[in-house]
C-alpha cells in the first residue's frame, strides 16, 4: 500500500465516522462535539509521543486567555498542563505546539469565528501553529485559503470534501497534507525551533520544509 493510499483510507475512515454520527444524532451541538472527537483521535495518531492532545484554553502568566480551542497539541516533555481533567486542559502558551479549530461544514460565517479563535491564541504567542479543519465546505477552497491568509494568523486550512465538483480530487488529498504537516511540526528534532511562519501552509515539501501562501504585507 502506498502512503497516498494509506492517507486516503484514513480520510475515508474519518468521513464514515462522520456519516454514522449524522445518521444517529440530530442535535447540531452534540454532532459538533463528536466531529471534534473524530478529528482529535486522528490527530493523536499523527503526532509524536512528545506531545499530548486535548481540548481547552491557553492561559498566559498575566491571566490573559484564549477562546476555547477544539484541539490543543502541547509539549509533555518539558511542560505539564496547568489543569487537566479527561480531555479538558488549561495549558501555558509556551507548551503549545498547535491549535486546531474543527467545523463540520466550513462556510463564510463560521470561518470568521474559527479565525477569531485562532487570533486569540496568536496574541498569546505567535509561534504556535494554528489550523482549521472541516469535514466539508460549500465555499470555493481558494477563497478559504485567501481568507485565512488575510487573517495573518491561520497557518493551515484542511477540508475533506467540497460541493465544488472541480475541487473534489484536490480536496481528497487534504488528509495527507494535514498528517504530513502534523508529523513534521511535532518531530522531536524540530519541535523546539521550528515555529509557525507568516504563511498559510498547504503541504510539507521535503524534509521539515513547508510550502504555502505568504500572509499579505
Amino acid at each position: 500500500m502506498s502512503m497516498e493510499q494509506y492517507y486516503r483510507k484514513v480520510q475515508d475512515k474519518v468521513m464514515v465516522q462522520r456519516d454514522v454520527i449524522n445518521a444517529l444524532l440530530k442535535d447540531p451541538r452534540i454532532i459538533g462535539d463528536y466531529y471534534e472527537a473524530i478529528v482529535r483521535d486522528a490527530v493523536r495518531e499523527a503526532v509524536s509521543a512528545s506531545f499530548a492532545v486535548g481540548r481547552g484554553v491557553v492561559l498566559a502568566g498575566d491571566g490573559c486567555a484564549s477562546r476555547e480551542c477544539d484541539i490543543i497539541i502541547y509539549n509533555t516533555v518539558e511542560y505539564g498542563p496547568l489543569f487537566s481533567s479527561g480531555d479538558i486542559v488549561v495549558v501555558s502558551p509556551e507548551s503549545v505546539r498547535c491549535v486546531i479549530q474543527v467545523k463540520g461544514t466550513v462556510n463564510q460565517d463560521n470561518l470568521g469565528d474559527a479565525i477569531q479563535s485562532l487570533i486569540s491564541v496568536d496574541r498569546l504567542r505567535s509561534g504556535i501553529w494554528k489550523f482549521i479543519v472541516g469535514f466539508k465546505t460549500n465555499v470555493e477552497y481558494q477563497s478559504l485559503v485567501e481568507s485565512c491568509a488575510q487573517s495573518k494568523s491561520v497557518n493551515g486550512v484542511f477540508v475533506f470534501s467540497s460541493s465544488y465538483k472541480q475541487e473534489n480530487e484536490d480536496i481528497s488529498l487534504q488528509m495527507q497534507k494535514l498528517v504530513g504537516v502534523l508529523k513534521s511540526i511535532t518531530s522531536p528534532k524540530i519541535y523546539q525551533t521550528n515555529d509557525a511562519g507568516k504563511y498559510l501552509t498547504l503541504e510539507v515539501s521535503g524534509r521539515d520544509s513547508f510550502q504555502g501562501v505568504p500572509f499579505p504585507e
